[in-house]
């Protein structure tokens, strides 16, 4: 079974439960914050990743090809 394709949509935190490998993802694009796992249970819980994109002036489609192809999905 093939798991479904991250989408910009998605809940940040909800990525990091399901795909794991995706930390290292964002905390190669400037996402510090998700180092604590406070933080990946609090603020992550509440912001979609092309809200997150937004907020850090990134390209989602391009973090989502990034969290795609490292994730395996």
């Amino acid at each position: 079974m093939a798991s479904a394709k991250i989408t910009k949509d998605m809940i940040v935190g909800s990525v990091l439960e399901k795909y794991p490998k995706a930390l290292e993802v964002f905390l190669r694009n400037g996402f510090a914050p998700l180092a604590n796992p406070l933080a990946r249970k609090t603020m992550a819980r509440a912001v979609t990743i092309s809200q997150a994109t937004q907020i850090h002036g990134l390209d989602a489609d391009k973090l989502v090809d990034e969290l795609n192809r490292a994730c395996g999905v």
